[in-house]
């Protein structure tokens, strides 16, 4: 009797969160063994070479024209029947929780102001960040946090990472360095880059170009030929073993970015 055949599949925009039965890819390969791939251009791939495809946190990067360009050329490489799975941050979430925390601080509930200012920052400042970080990263290095639990609830491991790397960064340079925790008063204040600094700083693909809820990725998907759209979990998916992989849950069942839209769709 012969073995079943495993499955190929492909993780488009890796990072540093890839699997070894896996293809991995991106444009600033983190190891040797990630394959350089700018998404932005068509796919080095052959038609119909892959069962799975799945792209944690690049579409948004992307203006909505290349990120048509590229579920036409996700399309294009996965097997009839097969699996696209597209992570997303996700607006439709992002605006309710800002909504509900803006009523709450309408009502003068306690900590309601910090946690609606966050809500801001976190529903705008990817889209119009001028540096690396932008007002997410001046957040984090206050001292307190303000809203830290509301930050973590929705960043998780983004958002643990990133406020234990600022406080190390704090204690590594003492009471004279330069890593000094921002106050209420001065954490907004920062020197304006200049133009070029900007352009440059577009250039890096950091900043969001689009945001996306579940119809209109669902409709981006359906224009490009697939079909079933539908919205999963963390820890749900048609492709096969995926709760093996850990792609976006961690071993405790946490998801990485709670954040997160999980829409899948078949070929």
């Amino acid at each position: 009797m012969s073995a079943a055949r495993q499955p190929v599949l492909l993780n488009l925009g890796c990072g540093r969160r890839r699997h070894p039965a896996w293809t991995n890819a991106d444009l600033v390969p983190a190891t040797p063994e990630v394959l350089r791939v700018d998404l932005r251009e068509p796919l080095p791939f052959g038609n119909g070479e892959f069962d799975g495809v799945y792209a944690s946190h690049v579409l948004e990067h992307l203006s909505p024209a290349r990120g048509r360009r590229l579920v036409a050329e996700i399309r294009r490489i996965l097997k009839p029947g097969g699996t696209v799975r597209l992570v997303v941050p996700d607006l439709e979430a992002l605006c309710r929780r800002y909504l509900l925390e803006l009523e709450r601080a309408a009502r003068g509930e306690a900590g309601a102001n910090e946690r609606h200012a966050w809500m801001t920052i976190e529903l705008i400042d990817q889209m119009t960040r001028v540096r690396s970080g932008g007002l997410m990263l001046r957040w984090w290095r206050r001292d307190p946090v303000p809203a830290e639990d509301l930050v973590v609830e929705r960043l998780g491991a983004e958002a643990r990472d990133g406020l234990a790397w600022v406080r190390r960064r704090r204690a590594e340079a003492g009471a004279e360095g330069r890593e000094k925790a921002l106050d209420a008063k001065t954490w907004l204040e920062e020197s304006e880059p200049s133009a070029e600094e900007q352009t440059a700083f577009r250039m890096t693909g950091e900043a969001h170009r689009w945001m996306y809820d579940r119809v209109s990725l669902s409709q981006l998907l359906q224009g490009e030929g697939f079909a079933e759209p539908a919205v999963r979990t963390a820890h749900e998916s048609r492709i096969e073993g995926w709760g093996e992989y850990l792609l976006d849950a961690d071993a405790q069942g946490r998801p990485h970015k709670p954040d997160s839209l999980f829409v899948e769709a078949i070929a």
